[in-house]
C-alpha cells in the first residue's frame, strides 16, 4: 500500500505544470525594477511579451518562451538599455520586434518555428551575438528574415547562425553597420543590403543560398575576408554589386559558385586580393565605367575568368592559371599581356541560358580561336602585368623563410653560448 501511495505522489509531482509554467512573465517583467535584472528558470513561458523600460533578463538553459503563430512573441519599444540572454523562442509570426529603442544587446538566443526572426526598426547602438536561427521549412516567398534592419544605425551582427529563410539579413535605410563571423546557409540573400552606408561584412561565410551577398543603391562598404561558397543555382551569385559605388571587396574567397561577382553599374570601387577558385565564371562586369579596379586577384579553376558588356575597368597584377607567358627578368610580372577576353563569355551575359553549352565542343573550339586572336586586343579585358605566382604561393614562403630566419638565430646563439661556456672553462 505505501509502495502505491509513493507512486502516485511521484505521477502527480511530473504531471504538475513547472513553476515556470505557472508564473505570467509579463508579471515579472513589470515587477523588475527599471535597471534591474530578472532571473528566468528552465520551463516554458507562454504568451505574448512587451518590455518598455531598460531591463537585463537572463534565461536558463532550457528557458522557452512560446507564443502563435499569428503574433509577435517579444516586443522591446521606446526604451534603452535592454539586454536579453540565454533565450529560447518558439512558434510565433515574429520571433522579437525593437522599435525605438538605443542600446540593446541580444547574445545566447536560438529561434526556431518562427516566420520572422528579429526586427528593428529606428534602432541605435544594437548588438545581436551568439544567436542562431532556423527558418520554417518551404518556399522562400512563404518565409521572412533571419533578421530585418530598417532605419537604423551603429549595430552589430556577430556570431550569428541563420540558415532556411528568405534573407539572413535585410538591411534598408542603415548606416554604420558591421557583420562578423556570421554563417548563413540554404537562403535566398545571406545579406541583402539596400540604401545603405558605412556598412562592413568581414569574416562571414555563406554557403548554398541563390546569393551569397545583395547589394543594391549602397555605398562607401567593406566586403572583407568572407569565403562565399556553392551559389550555384541558375540565379546564383557569390555577390551581386548593383547601382553601387565606392565598394571594397577584399580578401574574400570564391568557391564553386555559378558568378562569383556580378558588378552592374559599379563605380569606384575596388576588387582586390580575392580567391576565385573552381567558378562557373569569375567577375562579369556590366555598364561599369573605367574607375573600377580588379587587382591583385587570384584565379584559379575557373570556366571563365573575366567577361563583360564592353564595360572598360582597370584590370592588374592579377594571376591567371591558364596564363602561358614566361617571365624573362624574374621579376615576377609576365612578359606579355593576359588577354581574359571570351567570345562565349560575352554572350552568356547577354543570354545566361548559354551556360548549358559551356563545355560544347564548338565552345571549346571557339576559345582556341579566341587565344588567337587575343593577341592583337589591348584594352578591355586586358591585364598587361600578370603575376606569374598566386597570392597564396607568395604567402606561404615568406612564413617558412621568417620560421627559418628565427630558427636559425636561435641556433647562433646557443652555438655561441655554449663557445663562450667552453673557453671561460
Amino acid at each position: 500500500m505505501k509502495k502505491w501511495l509513493l507512486v502516485s505522489a511521484l505521477f502527480l509531482l511530473v504531471a504538475l505544470p513547472t513553476k515556470a509554467e505557472t508564473i505570467d512573465l509579463q508579471y515579472l517583467i513589470d515587477a523588475t525594477p527599471a535597471g534591474g535584472e530578472l532571473h528566468l528558470q528552465d520551463g516554458i513561458y507562454k504568451g505574448s511579451f512587451l518590455i518598455n523600460k531598460p531591463i537585463k533578463i537572463i534565461g536558463s538553459e532550457h528557458t522557452i518562451l512560446q507564443g502563435t503563430t499569428k503574433e509577435t512573441l517579444l516586443r522591446i519599444e521606446n526604451t534603452n538599455d535592454v539586454k536579453l540572454e540565454n533565450l529560447q523562442l518558439k512558434t510565433a509570426e515574429t520571433g522579437i520586434s525593437v522599435k525605438k529603442v538605443k542600446r540593446l544587446y541580444l547574445s545566447g538566443l536560438k529561434l526556431t518555428s518562427i516566420y520572422s526572426g528579429i526586427q528593428f526598426y529606428y534602432a541605435e547602438g544594437a548588438k545581436v551575438a551568439k544567436t542562431e536561427i532556423q527558418g520554417v521549412e518551404g518556399h522562400y516567398s512563404k518565409k521572412g528574415n533571419g533578421v530585418t534592419i530598417f532605419n537604423s544605425k551603429r549595430l552589430q551582427m556577430n556570431g550569428l547562425k541563420i540558415n532556411q529563410v528568405q534573407d539572413g539579413v535585410y538591411i534598408e535605410n542603415v548606416s554604420q553597420i558591421e557583420l562578423q563571423n556570421n554563417i548563413v546557409s540554404n537562403s535566398r540573400y545571406g545579406i541583402h543590403f539596400m540604401y545603405t552606408e558605412g556598412a562592413k561584412a568581414i569574416e562571414n561565410t555563406f554557403n548554398k543560398n541563390v546569393t551569397g551577398i545583395m547589394l543594391m543603391m549602397t555605398k562607401q562598404t567593406d566586403l572583407q575576408r568572407n569565403e562565399i561558397n556553392e551559389q550555384n543555382g541558375l540565379n546564383g551569385f557569390g555577390v551581386v554589386l548593383f547601382d553601387a559605388q565606392n565598394i571594397d571587396v577584399k580578401g574574400n574567397i570564391f568557391r564553386n559558385n555559378r558568378t562569383a561577382i556580378s558588378a552592374q553599374k559599379l563605380q569606384q570601387s575596388t576588387l582586390k586580393e580575392n580567391r576565385f577558385q573552381m567558378n562557373q565564371n569569375a567577375v562579369e562586369l556590366i555598364r561599369s565605367n573605367t574607375d573600377n579596379s580588379v587587382i591583385e586577384n587570384d584565379f584559379i579553376g575557373n570556366i571563365v575568368n573575366l567577361r563583360s558588356d564592353g564595360s572598360e575597368t582597370t584590370v592588374q597584377h592579377n594571376y591567371y592559371d591558364d596564363y602561358d607567358g614566361i617571365d624573362v627578368d624574374g621579376d615576377g610580372i609576365g612578359d606579355r599581356s593576359y588577354v581574359a577576353l571570351q567570345s562565349f563569355g560575352q554572350w552568356m551575359v547577354r543570354q545566361p541560358v548559354y551556360q548549358y553549352f559551356i563545355e560544347s565542343p564548338s565552345v571549346v573550339l571557339l576559345n582556341e580561336i579566341d587565344k588567337q586572336t587575343n593577341k592583337i586586343e589591348t584594352d578591355q579585358l586586358v591585364d598587361k602585368k600578370p603575376r606569374m605566382m598566386s597570392l597564396q604561393s607568395v604567402e606561404q614562403p615568406r612564413k617558412q623563410n621568417i620560421g627559418r630566419i628565427v630558427m636559425g638565430v636561435a641556433i647562433i646563439l646557443c652555438g655561441l653560448w655554449l663557445w663562450r661556456r667552453e673557453v671561460t672553462i
